[in-house]
């Protein structure tokens, strides 16, 4: 019996042992899974316009990211040109070339360097120019712009000289006015090529969608140009579901949402045509929205600045009101919501969550 006794002791303290063991092991792979979480760094590549660069939205972007995720580390650059589209970054601004900056030779950046300077040498408008504007935009033809492509050689050069070269987690691809219902053509035709690089360099594709026709200046009673609206809001569709992105950001659709039955918000200045604080605010919460598939309702994130004073006084935007906005809690809750019903809606008719 004696016997017994202790060979019983002895297997319950082997068996505890081993039980504990395994939960100190349990317990030091979560202690090292936190580590990583902690040490996790997420690199995002803007490319676009003025929508893109006014209020630093990629800034915007990077505090509301650390205040929902502190222990992660963000990082973002921006490559824009004012009033330019995805068809000028690419047929004249090479800007693939800083898609591809982890990965691309000197050689490869010299040659599209030789590429832009043939083209500051034209004495003819190229043709797929022309059509940009008078199809794809309905537009008069616009000056052919040789000032940016000096500026995008300088920035290739600089690139060159740059011994930091990141490789891109995401990489952000804005609309502008070239939504075209052909999906060869217009955004999408060159939102499918970056993005397939983008895809080559390792990177998730967020298609960005602005509201240069839907931001209201004053008070309104419903939607503004809804056929224009669900026609945009189509081809976006479209394209999403044939190319796959990681992420859309359907600007229109929360401006459309908060316009249904009338709203006094205003989504854009009165001297101005650009996104006005509160569409930055409202953006940068749908990037997060769109990025983590979470709400920011109650977070903090309360205040935006203009970045350019249109011939204002400095410290004001260009309506000559104060540049910076900090938005009262019920409105700040309201937009946030609004944001995240966006996102959550625009991916139902997507993807059919």
């Amino acid at each position: 019996m004696k016997n017994f006794t202790l060979t019983l002791l002895l297997s319950l303290i082997v068996l505890f042992g081993n039980c504990n063991e395994k939960v100190n092991k349990e317990i030091n792979n979560n202690i090292e899974e936190e580590i990583n979480i902690a040490q996790e760094e997420i690199n995002i590549l803007f490319i676009g316009n003025s929508f893109t660069f006014r209020h630093d939205l990629n800034l915007l972007v990077e505090e509301i990211v650390h205040e929902g995720h502190p222990n992660l580390n963000l990082y973002t650059e921006r490559s824009v040109y004012g009033g330019q589209s995805l068809f000028h970054h690419t047929e004249y601004y090479y800007t693939q070339t800083f898609i591809e900056q982890s990965t691309i030779e000197d050689a490869e950046i010299q040659r599209r360097i030789k590429e832009m300077e043939k083209l500051l040498e034209l004495t003819e408008t190229p043709a797929e120019f022309v059509h940009f504007w008078e199809d794809i935009r309905g537009q008069k033809v616009q000056e052919f712009p040789k000032s940016n492509i000096q500026n995008a050689i300088k920035r290739h050069r600089d690139l060159l000289a740059n011994n930091t070269r990141r490789k891109w987690d995401y990489v952000v691809l804005q609309t502008w006015q070239d939504e075209y219902p052909d999906l060869n053509d217009g955004y999408s035709k060159y939102a499918k090529y970056l993005g397939e690089i983008a895809r080559e360099q390792g990177a998730k594709v967020i298609f960005y969608m602005t509201a240069p026709d839907f931001q209201n200046e004053a008070p309104v009673a419903g939607p503004l140009k809804q056929e224009d609206y669900e026609e945009q809001i189509s081809v976006i569709l479209e394209l999403a579901q044939k190319f796959q992105p990681f992420a859309v950001i359907p600007v229109p659709m929360a401006i459309n949402m908060i316009q249904e039955g009338g709203t006094d918000l205003t989504f854009r200045y009165v001297n101005d045509f650009h996104p006005n604080q509160r569409t930055a605010f409202l953006t940068s919460n749908m990037f997060y929205n769109a990025l983590f598939n979470e709400s920011t309702v109650g977070f903090n994130f309360n205040k935006v600045a203009e970045t350019n004073p249109k011939g204002m006084d400095p410290g004001q935007d260009p309506d000559g009101n104060p540049a910076t906005v900090v938005f009262e809690e019920d409105e700040k809750i309201y937009l946030q919501q609004k944001a995240y019903n966006a996102v959550i809606k625009f991916n139902q008719l997507w993807k059919g969550d």
